[in-house]
């Protein structure tokens, strides 16, 4: 009896240990935690309906917390789980739960978060920048991006774009996603991120393998644009984007509607163009001219992109989408024709 009595005592006696450890040590990752002065700073994204399972994986990847379990654990305790904003968050190394939590679930007055989905032209993004910022502001945003030369900051942004006098002249290097944008640093501070952001998703890898083919990243952005436009699983915007590299090959015209969609300014409610649509002049009309448009029609995502760079060999020279959104090959223009009979009704 005695010997059961001390193990219950030891038992306890090292359970309460244990506890007392364990919330010392939650106590000091939640609260008392502090970076160093020379503390890395990391940037991590958070994007719209992240759960908080998910945010707390992102940040023990990134090595910003030592622990998932007490992240969450803490998250529920101040009953914080719905209140994380979407956007991009600075960091620094050894920060503690409250601190972390309170940057990622505050909405401060001087900032905007601001979502663009893939593929919307400049001037659709201008009508999302009126909402979020006010009205006007769009404007404000789109007369600027000339204000900078941005070719000499990224790289990627070749000259000639720059050089034009279109304010559109980014298309296609604005990256789709939520952002978050302090107002005071409207309008050159959004252009900044989204163009950041464009150039941590195009990796090395990608640029090789495009210079590697011979493409320049300005053909692959426009080809990508057009690919967002016309078709929608990563199955179809590879086997198109084969199809549309060997028209180009071959001098044949794309045939894209959405080129012709970009030139009239048509909401696009309909997949289709007419005949008027079509002989429209201008170098964007992919019916009347030949190969790659000037540039691209939209900001395309990362799937389009890859499709373009990766893609997937098959014998189809024509297709179509019918009014659900399924892709319909041909090998031969009558065989495009019986298409348009069964499935253009």
């Amino acid at each position: 009896m005695r010997t059961l009595f001390k193990l219950l005592v030891v038992f306890c006696g090292v359970t309460f240990l244990l506890g007392t450890i364990l919330s010392a040590s939650f106590v000091w990752d939640a609260f008392l935690r502090s970076p160093s002065k020379d503390a890395t700073e990391i940037v991590m994204t958070v994007a719209s309906g992240d759960n908080v399972k998910g945010i707390s994986y992102n940040l023990k990847s990134l090595k910003l917390i030592p622990s998932r379990f007490g992240f969450e654990f803490y998250v529920r305790l101040i009953k914080a789980t719905k209140d994380f904003q979407p956007g991009e968050f600075t960091i620094k190394e050894g920060s503690n739960y409250a601190s972390i939590v309170s940057l990622m679930t505050s909405v401060f007055s001087d900032e905007v978060t601001i979502t663009f989905p893939e593929g919307l032209s400049v001037l659709q993004m201008t009508e999302r920048i009126d909402k979020a910022f006010g009205a006007g502001s769009g404007n404000v945003w789109r007369e600027s991006l000339n204000d900078i030369n941005w070719s000499e900051i990224y790289s990627f942004v070749p000259e000639t774009v720059i050089m034009t006098d279109s304010n559109d002249s980014l298309e296609g290097y604005l990256f789709p996603d939520t952002y978050r944008v302090s107002r005071s640093g409207f309008p050159n501070d959004l252009t900044y991120k989204l163009l950041t952001n464009f150039s941590e998703k195009l990796s090395p890898e990608l640029r090789v393998e495009i210079t590697n083919q011979g493409k320049t990243i300005h053909e692959v952005l426009t080809l990508a644009s057009i690919i967002e436009k016309e078709v929608i699983t990563d199955v179809d915007r590879a086997k198109v984007a084969d199809l549309f590299w060997r028209r180009i090959d071959v001098g044949m015209a794309l045939q894209a509607d959405s080129t012709v969609h970009y030139v009239v300014g048509n909401d696009e409610k309909t997949v289709y163009t007419s005949d008027l649509d079509r002989s429209v002049d201008s170098l964007y009309n992919t019916y009347k001219y030949p190969g790659l448009p000037p540039g691209p029609i939209c900001n395309p995502s990362l799937s389009a992109i890859r499709a373009v760079i990766y893609p997937t060999a098959n014998d189809a020279w024509y297709f179509l989408t019918d009014a659900d959104g399924n892709v319909h090959y041909a090998r031969t223009n009558d065989e495009q024709n019986e298409n348009k009979y069964l499935y253009l009704k």
